[in-house]
C-alpha cells in the first residue's frame, strides 16, 4: 500500500494552464461582486445625482488618478472574466476544446487576447 504525503508542499505543484484559467474565472467573478460593483455603483451614482458631480467625476476620469486607474483594473478584470465565461460556455455547450490540447490552446489564446485589448484598452485610456 503507498503511504499518503505528510507534506504536500503546494508551490511544487504545476498546475495546466486550463486550470489556472478557471481558477481566475472564479476569482475575477468575487472581485466583480465585492469590489467592481460597489465601484460602478459609485460611478453611476455620482453620474446620475447632480450636474456638479458629474463634472467632478469627468474631471476625475479625465486625469490620471487613482478612481482611474482602479476602473481600469476592474474593467480589465471584467473583460477577462467575461472571456473565460464565453470559453467555459464554448467547451460547455459546443463541445470544442474539450480535449487537453484543445483546452490548453483555448486558455492560451484567452489569456493572450485579454492581455493585448487590455494594453490596447490601457494605451487608449491613458496615453
Amino acid at each position: 500500500m503507498q503511504e499518503r504525503p505528510i507534506y504536500l508542499d503546494l508551490t511544487k505543484i504545476r498546475l495546466p494552464i486550463s486550470a489556472l484559467i478557471s481558477i481566475t474565472h472564479r476569482l475575477s467573478g468575487m472581485y466583480i461582486f465585492f469590489i467592481a460593483m460597489p465601484l460602478f455603483l459609485y460611478v453611476i451614482d455620482k453620474s446620475i445625482s447632480s450636474k456638479a458631480s458629474f463634472d467632478q467625476l469627468v474631471l476625475n476620469l479625465s486625469s490620471i488618478s487613482y478612481l482611474s486607474f482602479f476602473l481600469f483594473i476592474s474593467i480589465s478584470i471584467f473583460w477577462l472574466h467575461i472571456l473565460s465565461g464565453v470559453r467555459h460556455l464554448i467547451m460547455d455547450f459546443l463541445h470544442i476544446g474539450e480535449s487537453l490540447k484543445g483546452a490548453h490552446y483555448s486558455a492560451i489564446f484567452t489569456f493572450s487576447f485579454w492581455f493585448i485589448s487590455s494594453i490596447i484598452f490601457f494605451w487608449y485610456l491613458f496615453l
